[in-house]
């Protein structure tokens, strides 16, 4: 397992959205001039960050549009070749109304910054961007907006334009596919954009309460490719942290992604939930690879596809390419939690606990509370058999995920190999218990079943995992703690039943 990783004035959100969406098509297509101290000319279409808008308004409550906001400007920017977009949970930490431009340039690894502030107020929307070259604090562009809201997409054709001839820029595609309306539907563009506010968070509820958004927008518009896609990703998250079975998860899963892509084969979202599907739940190698290459080719800027790549190759066991992609995620997102624990957990199974241990203390020092961090810190505890250390992350972790059956087991699992029977037992009962309120994974039970030497119980309990279609038999072959197993019969042919290459 690696890091779970992770929007009323609707007519505003709407045209600030299509704004920048479209505007995306038209920066950085072109070489802007400007001079510098030696008169050269400087070419800025290399790297953007776009930080979030600042809100002017006095209602709170319109603090969600600066998420749907950048993620309309990062999915556009994302199309265009060439260009080095920084992921939005890395932007996401210059919130601060003066953020040092030059320190998040730096930060972030980018040349140019966007950033702006916005206004609502009933019908009209005051608008503000400046695009910054960060090596030297100077304004390429800035513009300023004061507009009536009565016909939005009028007025995103008349700011676009405004915008291209300011800065002369011609369209990267020839076609502009990327200039049609999402959906036609107000009311579901607004629920999409809550949709996508509570899938950011990536907790349990806030997926679940994404999942409820997504599908009223749907309602309202049932070809809203977008809407699918933000279903996917929420139900591939729930499986993934085992919150519910993978049955229920994975092929809802599934069936949003194909639906989406049947409605927009150009988004690399559900490619990339459909890579997710075939490895951790359908086990279908091939496809699952060809499915997260698929995103990575129609978007090299999304970092979530090269994420879930990183940990399809763990899984194969073909760390070298793995360690390649996980870093490229990094480059993309480099203040990404998750993906810098990722980097760690990938580490430790190919057995490099140092550059594991480098990594993960970096996430815990930008988020001491990350659960996921603390897991595989503990692991690598466990695997060097400092156990005290290890059963210190593990309570760590449960701590910030109340209730987690998978913190329970790794707690339970140590305390097996330490020799606390006691402890590993009271954690059985624990999740015992817990499995009449809410799912258990079967393989959590089976790896502290294992720490126990109870082989029949613990193959039990892996039988179960199979039935289950637990994403964890994914890691069978790859994670340490079933090494004294890899000999006994019943694991080669679990290993040969999930299909996992030799």
């Amino acid at each position: 397992m690696a890091g779970l990783k992770r929007f009323p004035n609707i007519a505003g959100v709407i045209v600030l959205t299509a704004f920048f969406g479209v505007l995306g098509y038209f920066i950085f297509t072109k070489r802007t001039r400007q001079q510098d101290n030696k008169n050269d000319a400087m070419d800025v279409a290399q790297s953007i960050a776009v930080l979030p808008f600042v809100n002017l308004g006095k209602d709170t409550t319109q603090e969600y549009f600066s998420d749907g906001l950048i993620d309309g400007i990062l999915s556009s920017l994302g199309q265009l070749k060439g260009l080095k977009v920084s992921a939005r949970t890395s932007s996401l930490q210059f919130k601060e109304k003066n953020a040092d431009i030059k320190d998040a340039g730096r930060r972030l690894g980018v040349r140019t910054v966007l950033k702006g502030s916005y206004q609502l107020e009933a019908d009209r929307v005051t608008i503000t961007a400046v695009l910054i070259d960060v090596k030297d604090n100077s304004n390429l562009w800035s513009a300023k907006y004061d507009e009536n809201m009565d016909d939005i997409f009028t007025l995103q054709h008349k700011i676009v334009n405004a915008i291209a001839d300011k800065l002369e820029l011609t369209l990267l595609h020839s076609n502009q596919s990327g200039l049609k309306k999402p959906t036609k539907s107000i009311e579901a563009y607004k629920l999409y954009l809550k949709g996508r506010s509570n899938w950011n968070l990536r907790t349990p509820p806030a997926l679940k309460k994404g999942i409820d958004f997504f599908q009223q927008a749907i309602a309202i518009d049932s070809s809203y490719a977008a809407a699918y896609a933000g279903i996917a990703d929420c139900y591939t998250a729930l499986g993934y942290g085992s919150f519910i079975a993978p049955k229920d998860a994975f092929p809802k899963a599934l069936e949003a992604a194909t639906r989406a892509l049947l409605l927009d084969s150009t988004l690399a979202e559900p490619h990339a939930s459909l890579g997710y599907y075939n490895f951790y739940f359908a086990w279908d190698w091939a496809a699952a690879e060809q499915e997260f290459r698929s995103a990575i080719a129609l978007d090299p800027n999304y970092e979530l596809a090269y994420d879930w790549y990183g940990y399809y190759l763990t899984a194969m066991k073909r760390y070298d390419e793995a360690k390649v992609v996980l870093s490229k995620a990094a480059e993309l997102d480099p203040l990404s939690v998750p993906i810098v624990t990722d980097m760690g957990f990938s580490a430790l199974y190919r057995g490099d606990h140092k550059y594991a241990f480098q990594n993960l203390q970096k996430a815990l020092l930008m988020n001491p509370k990350f659960m996921l961090a603390h897991l595989w810190m503990g692991r690598i505890y466990q695997v060097e058999k400092r156990y005290p250390e290890a059963i210190s992350e593990y309570k760590q972790a449960l701590q910030a995920s109340t209730n987690w059956p998978v913190a329970f087991a790794v707690l339970g699992n140590v305390y097996g190999v330490s020799g606390d029977k006691i402890n590993a037992k009271k954690m059985l009962d624990t999740l015992h218990a817990l499995s009449s309120k809410r799912f258990v994974t079967s393989y959590g039970l089976a790896t502290i079943y294992a720490a126990l030497d109870e082989k029949d119980n613990a193959f039990e309990w892996l039988d179960k995992a199979y039935e289950e279609r637990s994403n964890w038999l994914v890691w069978l072959r790859a994670d340490p703690r079933w090494t004294p197993f890899k000999k006994e019969k019943r694991y080669i042919e679990l290993v040969n039943k999930v299909g996992l290459p030799q």
